[in-house]
């Protein structure tokens, strides 16, 4: 397996990857993805098994902040869940992001994200927040940090 910066000709098997993880709609990955393909801050990051792109992340870089970036999506086929490669992808990320000095991610605490949360616990992020009702009623904001770099 192999973590490297997403290209254009990933953008199809990400629009699956997202569609089927209920991220975001196939269809908005060209324009999302656009920023980060030219250079524009945003880093999107695949990860290759078998043959072909099996997840991705897409993450910012937090604005007014010293070094801090968020991943605001990772995506990973349900083909290859399980395998190890959620955590594989996370790491190639976090090797991949220029000078971070912390890095969040942002989830909710509904079941269907309960793997999730399991991977960024396991990947040493800590839950650092809990939002009651954040994004709608019943449905809570969860925050996991992870100082990386010199701040490690």
């Amino acid at each position: 397996m192999t973590t490297r910066p997403a290209r254009s000709d990933d953008i199809p098997r990400i629009g699956t990857i997202a569609g089927a993880a209920g991220l975001f709609p196939p269809e908005m990955v060209a324009d999302m993805i656009a920023p980060g393909l030219a250079g524009e801050g945003d880093l999107w990051s695949v990860i290759e098994a078998q043959g072909t792109t099996a997840g991705f992340t897409f993450s910012r870089p937090e604005e007014i902040t010293d070094r801090t970036w968020n991943i605001l999506a990772l995506g990973l086929d349900p083909a290859f869940q399980g395998q190890g490669l959620g955590t594989a992808l996370l790491r190639g990320t976090e090797a991949a992001l220029p000078d971070a000095r912390m890095i969040i991610i942002e989830t909710t605490q509904l079941p269907e994200q309960d793997a999730a949360r399991a991977l960024y616990a396991a990947a040493g992020y800590e839950q650092q927040a809990h939002i009651p009702d954040f994004y709608g009623d019943g449905e809570d904001k969860v925050v996991f940090v992870k100082r990386v770099g010199d701040a490690a």
